[in-house]
Formats: structure tokens, sequence, C-alpha cells
């Protein structure tokens, strides 16, 4: 951790979780499935999920904003309000391991299923998520009412379409 890393405030992920009532669907607008609408149960957009390929990606609802950047090859940071929210630094892509806000959890990929799950290490699942053949509709879930789950939704979501991605145009 760097002396200048500010504390991360979980305020606002915990007031979008608890509105979210631990789901989401996330459905691609345009053709080349970069930019994603983010819907809550009623299908009313609560905000955008835009993949920029294996570099990283950009996330705002309402006031809250986050980003991800690749920091190395293995490593990837969520940024938000100037503060490290989660990292993955594991070299292997279908099971990176997560920690945010300072929460360990252990996450598996399924491209081939397009499916992720991600959990406290040898707890139950906290988030999940599924997609459609396509790579143009995805169905998440988290745990309400703990602030961690969510970003870490995020960051699978974006891992998950990032890497079906580039499986599919090789």
């Amino acid at each position: 951790m760097s002396p200048m890393q500010i504390e991360p405030d979980p305020t606002p992920w915990t007031s979008l979780g608890e509105s979210l009532a631990g789901s989401f669907a996330a459905r691609a607008r345009g053709p080349l499935a970069s930019d994603f609408a983010l819907l809550d149960r009623r299908g009313g957009e609560i905000g955008r999920l835009k993949v920029n390929g294996s570099e990283g990606a950009g996330f705002g609802a309402g006031d809250l904003q986050a980003r991800i950047e690749r920091v190395t090859q293995n490593r990837y940071e969520m940024i938000s309000g100037g503060a490290e929210e989660v990292l993955t630094s594991t070299g292997d892509t279908s099971t990176p391991e997560i920690t945010c806000l300072g929460h360990p959890y252990e996450a598996r990929l399924s491209l081939l299923r397009n499916k992720a799950e991600a959990g406290p290490p040898g707890g139950e699942v906290a988030v999940r998520i599924t997609g459609g053949l396509t790579n143009r509709r995805y169905d998440v879930s988290f745990e309400a009412g703990t602030v961690s789950p969510l970003p870490v939704a995020l960051f699978l979501l974006y891992r998950i379409v990032a890497l079906r991605r580039e499986a599919y145009r090789a």
C-alpha cells in the first residue's frame, strides 16, 4: 500500500448494494458489447460498465464512480475515490484471488459456461454471475447487507466479459 493511498469509504457501495437488494442485470448496448447498462430488478438503469478490453473498465452509478486498471499482466485494481478497492494478483485467470476492502475472496470463472462465482475462503458463494451465450446479457447476484460483494461482482463481471471477448476473437 502506498503512503498516499486513501482509505476507501464504503458508504456509497453500501447504499448502492442496499438499493439493488442483492441483484442486478447487465445488458450490452451497441454491437461490440463493450458498454453495459446495469439494471435493477424492475429494469431501470442504475449505472454503466464500459469495458476497455484487458486493460480495464469504467463504472458509474449516480455519484459513485470507479475504474478497473490493469497494473501488471496478472494484477488489477479497482479505484474509487482515490482508494484501492479490489485487486487480484494471481496468474490463473480462472481462479483469481481477490481482496476487497480488506476481505479476501476466492473466485472461479468458467468461460465455456459464461459464469463466475466468488466467496470468502472456505465459505459460501457471496457473488454469482451467469451470462448468455452471446456475451450480451448477464444476471448478477450478491450477498446483500455487506459492502464488499458488490465491488467483487462488478470486477468479476468485467473479467468474464473481457476474457470471453479475447477468447472468441482468436
